[in-house]
């Protein structure tokens, strides 16, 4: 994600055709059409192609291999680009002096569809292109047979969702004109299904392709009955390891980061000095995350636990406050108050492991051991007046601005050499297993002849590997897969209509591909203009305390830098109050509006630069723009 652009263009909706990015500007699009290093990625794959076979001495299989790998960079820089404005140009080859005043109009979304897919198949029938690399230690982020079949089935499923592929033939943008339709939709609705059986046919060549090569696995806790917290470990393994074998393709922009010294990783990028712009988990992403066992979490029923109806604390006979098992002062970690620590021991996380991964949750302890997963060191501290969070609480700012902050590729304290991360390459995971599984599981669920059984088993693969239930026990009450539960409608006659089983197979992405740009491209694709007007919410914790008379009490204060260190009696805080609060700083332009109306409907494609169009080689803006 492009910087301050997030908040500065989009959360406040100034964004247009007229903000462009300079080309190390922070101002513009998410992604930019021009200063991105497509073209010049696409212009250097296709002189490659062109030239490799006149090159003397290379073996034959080689050349073979080498043009596999530069037809799949190639898509894989059209496709980000495509993913953002719909049809874009194609630049099947390279170019000559003699083409600067040449038309290189839009091409249609099926030509750029079908031309993506074609460069791939092209590359996975090379014989020479290996399903893995030889040392993939060494070899990460070059591209395989394997990432390139899984690029493909990635292309279909953007090509067969509602956004280009409408059941009812209607654009995304209402009254959008004849003349820009075909770049941002298929016209021909007739052939509706048979996108997403396109679709369904690339997941099963994946998997069909995997039974017979085998290599990739997800990677999976040690021991016969793993804790939560070695199921954390092997999710974290899964996605950071340069040598995992769950990743399919892999990028990166910088060396190992010994000391918080490179550029572009996330823990320079993410710190107390450094809020990254006030990117924060929310309490709604947060609540997609199961109990551990995968029983959904419910916010009213864990309040329920804490409060009584006239909102007082509930308290025990022991006189303390209630820490029931699913109760809020229980919906992150357990533990009990011991003579010999100051901590809480016996300590156990009570949600879905990749919770904690994916979030900073108050009161976990900041490190994990890359062998064991034990936890270690202080607690984070997100309460108002916390170690951490300190005031950020009831501002909203900071790095703790919603009560939450990013773990993923942060991995602990990272803005010190105690973080998780120290020493380790910092990659960004493009495609991998796990996402095929949900990928898998959604083109059961739309194929022609849906297989709700299939679709539920390859979500329950991914949550296995975590620990939690199968959907059909802990979501769906055990229903038979014949059940009208699992295709109950959902917002139905909406733009952003959806089905029961869908809408657990987008939450199921959210939960196991947090920051690896997915949940954007789930919203933008299923068109869900619900989720773009949607007030979001923080949640504002305040420590409690005992006071003299005994009355439990709120207390802004440090523990770690506070009354641990002054008190030797003090034990970890495990008491607060809980409020959702409406997140008010930067709050999106967006939120409140109709998402039925074309002000929000045109943000789901991006508008191109008006500086392109004015350049008159062919460009035509999106609609809305």
């Amino acid at each position: 994600w492009n910087g301050a652009a997030v908040y500065g263009q989009y959360y406040t909706g100034n964004l247009t055709a007229n903000v462009t990015r300079t080309s190390d500007g922070l101002d513009g699009p998410l992604f930019s059409f021009d200063k991105e290093h497509v073209w010049e990625t696409v212009r250097a794959a296709n002189i490659f192609i062109e030239n490799v076979d006149g090159v003397p001495g290379m073996p034959a299989d080689e050349k073979g291999r080498l043009k596999a790998e530069a037809r799949c960079l190639k898509v894989a820089r059209m496709w980000d680009c495509f993913q953002h404005y719909g049809g874009i140009p194609i630049l099947s080859r390279s170019l000559e002096i003699g083409d600067i005043t040449a038309q290189f109009p839009r091409n249609t979304v099926e030509e750029c569809v079908d031309y993506m897919v074609s460069q791939l198949d092209s590359a996975i029938a090379e014989p020479n292109f290996p399903w893995v690399v030889s040392d993939p230690m060494t070899e990460t982020g070059r591209w395989t047979r394997a990432s390139a079949r899984a690029l493909k089935a990635k292309i279909l499923q953007m090509a067969a969702s509602p956004l280009f592929n409408p059941k009812d033939g209607q654009p995304y943008y209402a009254n959008a004109t004849d003349s820009v339709k075909p770049y941002i939709m298929y016209t021909d609705a007739s052939k509706y299904q048979q996108r997403w059986d396109r679709f369904y046919q690339a997941c099963k060549d994946f998997f069909d392709d995997l039974s017979a090569s085998g290599y990739y696995q997800l990677t999976q806790a040690e021991g016969t009955s793993p804790t939560v917290q070695q199921y954390r470990l092997a999710y974290r393994k899964g996605y950071y390891m340069e040598d995992s074998k769950e990743i399919l393709h892999s990028v990166r922009v910088s060396s190992y980061d010994n000391f918080v010294s490179g550029r572009y990783c996330w823990h320079s990028w993410y710190s107390q000095a450094i809020p990254r712009n006030l990117y924060w988990p929310t309490q709604e992403y947060v609540e997609m995350f199961p109990w551990s066992n995968g029983d959904p979490f419910d916010w009213d029923k864990a309040h329920s636990y804490v409060y009584n109806d006239d909102g007082s604390l509930k308290m025990t006979s022991q006189g303390t406050p209630n820490a029931s098992a699913r109760g809020l002062n229980s919906m992150f970690m357990r533990g009990t108050e011991s003579q010999l620590s100051q901590q809480l021991i016996n300590v156990q996380l009570t949600r879905d492991p990749r919770l904690y991964e994916e979030v900073i949750c108050n009161g976990v302890k900041k490190n994990l051991d890359w062998t064991t997963g034990a936890m270690s060191g202080d607690i984070w501290e997100l309460w108002a007046g916390g170690t951490d969070a300190l005031s950020g609480i009831t501002t909203q700012t900071g790095m703790f601005g919603t009560g939450y902050g990013y773990n993923k590729y942060y991995l602990g304290d990272g803005t010190n050499s105690s973080g998780d991360n120290i020493r380790y390459q910092t990659q960004w995971v493009y495609l991998s297993l796990n996402e095929m599984y949900l990928m898998y599981a959604e083109a059961n669920l739309m194929k022609s002849t849906p297989d709700i059984q299939k679709a539920c088993e390859n979500v329950d693969v991914v949550r296995a590997r975590v620990g939690l239930g199968t959907l059909r026990q802990r979501v769906f009450s055990n229903k038979a897969y014949t059940d009208a539960v699992y295709t109950a409608p959902v917002n139905s006659g909406k733009l952003y209509e959806s089905t029961a089983l869908l809408e657990e197979i987008l939450r199921e992405r959210a939960c196991e591909l947090g920051l690896q740009n997915v949940r954007w491209f789930d919203m933008v694709r299923y068109r869900r203009t619900d989720w773009m007007t949607k007030q979001l919410h923080a949640l504002e914790m305040h420590r409690l305390k005992q006071n003299a008379s005994g009355q439990w009490v709120e207390s802004d204060t440090q523990w770690s830098n506070g009354d641990k260190l002054t008190d030797n009696s003090s034990r970890q805080p495990h008491y607060f109050t809980y409020k959702r609060v409406p997140i008010v700083a930067n709050k999106r332009a967006l939120w409140g509006a109709d998402p039925e109306s074309n002000e929000v409907r045109k943000w789901l494609l991006s508008p191109l630069p008006q500086t392109e169009l004015n350049k008159g080689y062919g460009l035509i803006q999106n609609p809305g723009w």
